[in-house]
């Protein structure tokens, strides 16, 4: 018989909720975000702005689990590295996914939730930046 307590076990993937709590999730996206150049205009948002308005926006909303916060943010922080280099083709891949994952958190909110408000404007203007389909 062996003994099994000594096997380490290694997970790969993005283990979010479990490992990190919304407030150390929170600081790595204004991290990331804070990267990004500022708009180059004063009055027309850039990506820097839209995306610092979704991270606030998702995390705000009430009828957003934990999990869902955390999954959100998750994808925000790519969408702030895809900003990097929108147009390489390893971050157009990562950043529609992004897209792709935030719209179906949003689909079970209720169609009160002041988050979808938020995102039906911010998604199409941050695809737009980020030149994404």
């Amino acid at each position: 018989m062996t003994d099994s307590s000594s096997k380490n076990i290694n997970v790969g993937g993005d283990v979010t909720g479990s490992t990190l709590n919304i407030g150390e999730i929170s600081g790595i996206v204004t991290n990331t975000i804070g990267q990004l150049p500022a708009s180059p205009q004063s009055d027309k948002p850039g990506i820097k702005e839209l995306l610092t308005e979704l991270q606030t926006a998702i995390a705000s909303e009430t009828n957003l689990s934990d999990d869902d916060k955390a999954e959100a943010l998750e994808q925000v922080k790519t969408l702030a590295e895809v900003g990097t280099n929108p147009q390489e083709s390893t971050m157009k891949k990562a950043g529609k996914k992004a897209m792709t994952m935030l719209k179906g958190i949003l689909a079970g909110l209720p169609s009160a939730a002041t988050l979808l408000e938020a995102c039906s404007k911010l998604l199409p203007a941050i695809a737009s930046l980020l030149l994404l389909p």
